[in-house]
């Protein structure tokens, strides 16, 4: 299976559905296949919310996955190429880059390098921008062809370069679109737009969350109504999808995974039943990406060796667990009751109580105001500090134990 830019990355990481949507991949590969060339899909998702992950996952379901006892799918080619824009955000065009990802993908690269050279060549000339073209202008005759036409051609001839005359549509992978400025994305979105005008047999899958293409667009139109730019990208984009939230079943599972073999010293440095306790504290909704979960994986096994190496060993309770939960989601309010000192723990211990009896925040009149405050501003922090309310009124000396622990340790 060809790579992406960073290697084997793509590969390692997608040999398992870590988020549970090949329901869902198997489904849009199938239906890929039946769609007409030069098509453009997007991925959507909000940030961490798994939508790299189902990129990675159809990748690999398309191709290395493909094996006898894997389902095949129809109309694709058995290869796919990868593309990581932001590697080459920062030298020549993105469009070249996504001519070098072409070139690693192909059956015989060296067979294409020439005519992908040309295709970079003629592409440089371009401008996506507004901007005019510096230097000498084009010679023009009336026989010759449309610079563009002549890129579009020159990437179509590529394409079946890349797939050495083997049937099937290849589908392009375009990922950490999100990491590119609204520029570069429209810069991105309009090029490829231009390489399709050939109609190859390709599908280009963007990964690109939705308010990031809504800002590329506005990038180029300015400031105009959300529905107007939904409906011009409707007249780009032929397939939206967006990646379901994680089911909250698998949040706690996919945790444990991300600890891995480090699960031995967390039970050491914090009790048997550790990952038990542990596992309650994410498995909501709201905390269930992967990149948030993967960082709590890290925070907690650090948290774990360090008490080994100062003998701070103890058991956790789950609401101390949810305590370095709050720590790593919500930085901001636990720099909050750092600042306050142990009298706002005091005061935190009683807030909660309250706030356990009585609901909403705000029917509290002045006390505990501040908290109140970021309760009421964040009503997925409200929710997620209700929960184990009763936890934090009666652990308030175990959660302080811990939050020095924490400080101590540098996290």
């Amino acid at each position: 299976m060809p790579l992406g830019d960073d290697g084997h990355r793509w590969d390692l990481s997608a040999q398992e559905d870590i988020i549970g949507q090949d329901r869902l991949a198997r489904s849009l590969l199938r239906l890929i296949g039946r769609m007409e060339p030069a098509t453009l899909v997007t991925v959507h998702g909000a940030p961490g919310s798994g939508k790299s992950e189902f990129v990675r996952r159809l990748a690999w379901l398309a191709s290395q996955g493909r094996g006898k006892n894997v389902e095949q799918y129809p109309g694709l080619f058995p290869g796919v190429a990868i593309y990581d824009p932001w590697a080459w955000s920062k030298q020549g065009s993105l469009l070249s880059g996504l001519v070098s990802a072409l070139v690693r993908a192909a059956v015989n690269p060296q067979v294409v390098m020439e005519r992908a050279r040309e295709l970079v060549s003629r592409i440089g000339r371009l401008r996506f921008d507004g901007g005019s073209v510096e230097g000498a202008a084009l010679a023009f005759s009336g026989v010759e062809a449309d610079p563009v036409d002549q890129i579009a051609d020159g990437f179509g001839a590529l394409v079946s370069g890349v797939k050495a005359g083997r049937p099937g549509r290849l589908l392009i992978f375009i990922d950490e679109m999100d990491s590119l400025s609204p520029a570069q994305r429209w810069q991105l979105i309009d090029g490829v737009r231009l390489l399709m005008r050939s109609k190859p047999e390709v599908t280009v899958i963007f990964s690109v969350g939705r308010e990031s293409l809504l800002a590329a667009l506005r990038h180029r139109e300015g400031d105009i109504p959300e529905s107007s730019a939904m409906r011009e990208l409707d007249e780009i984009i032929d397939l939206s999808v967006t990646v379901p939230s994680l089911e909250v079943r698998r949040i706690g599972t996919l945790l444990r995974e991300y600890i891995g073999n480090a699960e031995g010293v967390v039970r050491r440095s914090f009790g048997n039943d550790a990952i038990t306790h542990l596992s309650p504290t994410v498995m909501h909704r709201p905390l269930g990406a992967p990149r948030f979960l993967k960082r709590l994986a890290f925070r907690v096994v650090l948290l774990a060796e360090f008490a080994q190496e100062v003998r701070q060993v103890r058991e956790l309770s789950e609401a101390q667990w949810a305590w370095v939960v709050i720590s790593e989601r919500w930085p901001e309010f636990r720099r909050f009751m750092i600042r306050g000192g142990r009298d706002r723990w005091i005061e935190l211990k009683h807030a909660m109580a309250r706030l356990s009896t009585r609901g909403d925040p705000r029917t509290m009149g002045n006390a505990g105001a501040p908290i109140f405050k970021w309760l009421e501003g964040d009503l997925i922090l409200a929710d997620y500090v209700r929960l184990y309310a009763e936890g934090f009124d009666e652990d308030a000396d175990g959660i302080f134990w811990l939050e020095s622990l924490m400080l101590t340790a540098g996290l």
